[in-house]
């Protein structure tokens, strides 16, 4: 496997991640950008680089508070494994357990979550607040490939000869899962409420995305990224730039920046961020709305878009 500084380095032009798919290079670049050499985030960066040299259909399970990004890695690792194949989001929390059962599986004429992900990959939303029968029906798809529609015959699993069995082996689905959880889901499995075959099933590979108060020297980067996401889709003609560069960038080019002073950055790194990188962009809108014509992102716009 090739080190996390080549697929820094393939960034631009970017061999590597133009020969992936787009939504993967999409976030990946953007990974990339905001990463630092974190324990946590070079493990990741080593499997997405294993991943786009060579696709490896798998299933993941991904852990962090919210916030931390899970859904983008996700995504991201889905298309690099299963390039092109379909990509289903099954989020269920708060569903009754009948209404979970027949989105997953189908109800009547409805196709379900399995048969849209048919060659491809789910996208599990809090894994560890499935209900206990679709933990077991879960298992069995993955097991067996086997998801029948609510409201028709059920076939058992290991029964190839059963009334019906030749529809039903005519409908298995060849799935993989990226299940995502903000809770600690080997605790839940010790604590009985989620199923260990099931869970062992599932983290072929496991990664834990740390929260943004562990990774402080990514909040820079992160900032310069977001903030010019941000002023894109505002429509606001100016780029968003760290001190650093603003000094060596040509008269033309400060015409429309605005520099993040460092104090404003150590303000920002001071903060806790509960809500991780979701509450970041948040409050980067924020500061950006109150920002007043001039050159330069100061503390004390970072300190009303925090509210302290």
């Amino acid at each position: 496997m090739k080190p996390v500084t080549t697929l820094r380095r393939g960034l631009d032009p970017g061999p590597s991640l133009k020969s992936m798919h787009p939504a993967a290079s999409r976030w990946i670049g953007t990974l990339i950008r905001m990463t630092s050499a974190h324990p946590a985030m070079t493990r990741i960066l080593d499997i997405v680089e294993s991943l786009s040299d060579r696709p490896y259909r798998t299933n993941f399970v991904l852990l962090g508070e919210p916030g931390t990004g899970k859904e983008g890695l996700g995504r991201a690792l889905a298309n690099l494994s299963c390039p092109g194949g379909p990509l289903v989001r099954y989020d269920v929390a708060g569903f009754p357990e009948d209404e979970a059962l027949s989105l997953l599986c189908g109800n009547g004429r409805r196709a379900g979550v399995a048969e849209a992900a048919d060659g491809g990959t789910i996208l599990v939303e809090e894994a560890a607040r499935l209900p206990a029968q679709v933990q077991a029906v879960l298992l069995r798809l993955l097991k067996t490939g086997r998801c029948e529609r609510r409201g028709t015959a059920s076939v058992d699993a290991d029964d190839d000869n059963g009334p019906g069995a030749e529809q039903v082996k005519g409908k298995r689905f060849d799935v993989r899962v990226v299940a995502m959880s903000d809770r600690d889901l080997p605790a839940e499995v010790a604590a009985g409420r989620f199923r260990h075959d099931l869970y062992y099933r599932l983290a072929r590979v496991q990664l834990s995305l740390p929260p943004l108060r562990e990774r402080k020297e990514d909040i820079g980067p992160a900032v310069i990224w977001m903030g010019n996401r941000i002023l894109r889709e505002a429509r606001v003609p100016l780029e968003l730039m760290g001190q650093a560069d603003f000094d060596q960038a040509a008269r033309a080019e400060k015409l429309r920046a605005i520099a993040v002073h460092p104090e404003a950055i150590r303000a920002l790194e001071r903060y806790a961020w509960p809500g991780n990188f979701r509450e970041l962009e948040a409050v980067l809108e924020r500061a950006l709305l109150l920002h007043r014509r001039g050159p330069e992102l100061g503390p004390g716009e970072i300190a009303a878009a925090l509210g302290v």
